[in-house]
């Protein structure tokens, strides 16, 4: 994988030489830039409200709560992003939700869009694991990520019933994660970790084809040759079935048969994928990357092809239109703290 730091020269024209550290780019640009923090609000879909059901079904069955029309008093979404795609859906089930995020304008963006009186959005600086086994936080003022001993979330010893991690699990230093986890987990807290691959399903008559392209859209992006696919990212690409990631309780479940169905347009579905930090980077590295970017979209729905695929109504009428199943949602359940390990 990539080491850094790293010089990568693209095949285009006029090579792309990148000389960066870690703490000044890579990071950085991923988790807060505003116009990204905006993307994930258009372009990113939302969990499925089943998944949150049978997160708290567990919640509920190991905490021992008999009265399912009761809330509990505390949950914190690690990684809450902008709050839509998780945060808002644990509103019903707690008195109290914190979405805690290391983008500040991520937040922003979060607490632009909260609507609910029980969720509260924080900066909070995470622990990430490198290659090199340090971990590093973000610091706003100094833009950069600085070395950080220890990092904790903001909310006291054992108030908390729920940890979710909506895919974010992977960037994190996962001992020193699950080692919080434990100090701030009440007795039968739970941890639901949870992410979705790009082994997407389509229901359309020209799924075939379509499936066969992205294939090839998912082989180049997550190859060697793409320096900002890194390690950690592999991690959701095996779904999240490493040793490295297993949540370390006895009590665990694993559920792998969960998808989310939504309609898009083929545009829609490669905002999607510009979304992700490891494809953006890799297209505005070097002309040569969006050049192929741009074919790969053409080849699923260019004008002369509008024919075979069911169009939308209104103002997208110049646009294609397929359906299809997005996620494959993997949620793996911690049901007691390391309170009851000991």
């Amino acid at each position: 994988m990539v080491q850094y730091p790293f010089v990568y020269k693209c095949s285009c024209s006029v090579p792309f030489v990148n000389i960066c550290s870690i703490h000044k780019m890579l990071l950085s640009k991923r988790f807060d830039d505003p116009k990204v923090s905006k993307e994930y609000v258009s372009c990113r879909p939302r969990y499925p409200s089943t998944i949150f059901q049978t997160i708290m079904n567990y919640v509920n069955e190991s905490c021992m709560k008999e009265d399912s029309g009761k809330t509990h008093a505390l949950a914190v979404d690690a990684g809450c992003g902008p709050g839509l795609m998780s945060t808002v859906f644990l509103a019903p089930y707690f008195d109290k939700v914190l979405g805690v995020d290391i983008s500040e304008s991520q937040i922003e963006q979060a607490n632009l869009n909260n609507r609910y009186v029980n969720i509260e959005y924080k900066f909070c600086k995470f622990i990430f694991h490198t290659n090199n086994k340090n971990h590093f936080v973000f610091d706003r003022k100094k833009q950069y990520f600085r070395v950080s001993k220890a990092e904790s979330l903001p909310v006291k010893d054992k108030s908390v019933t729920l940890v979710q991690v909506a895919a974010t699990l992977h960037w994190l230093d996962h001992e020193k994660f699950y080692r919080e986890c434990d100090r701030v987990l009440v007795p039968g807290g739970v941890i639901a970790a949870f992410c979705y691959s790009l082994n997407m399903r389509f229901d359309h008559p020209r799924a075939p084809h379509i499936t066969e392209v992205l294939q090839e859209v998912n082989t180049r992006l997550t190859s060697p040759d793409n320096p900002y696919f890194v390690e950690r990212e592999e991690l959701v690409i095996q779904k999240y079935t490493n040793l490295s990631l297993q949540i370390p309780y006895n009590d665990t479940k694993r559920v792998d048969d969960k998808y989310i169905r939504i309609q898009t347009t083929v545009a829609g579905l490669f905002r999607f994928y510009r979304s992700l930090s490891f494809v953006r980077l890799y297209l505005e590295s070097c002309r040569e990357n969006l050049e192929w970017w741009e074919t790969c979209f053409q080849r699923i729905g260019s004008k002369s092809k509008l024919k075979f695929l069911q169009l939308p109504v209104g103002k997208a009428i110049a646009r294609q239109h397929l359906t299809l199943k997005l996620i494959h949602l993997l949620i793996a359940l911690l049901k007691f703290s390391a309170f009851f390990q000991q």
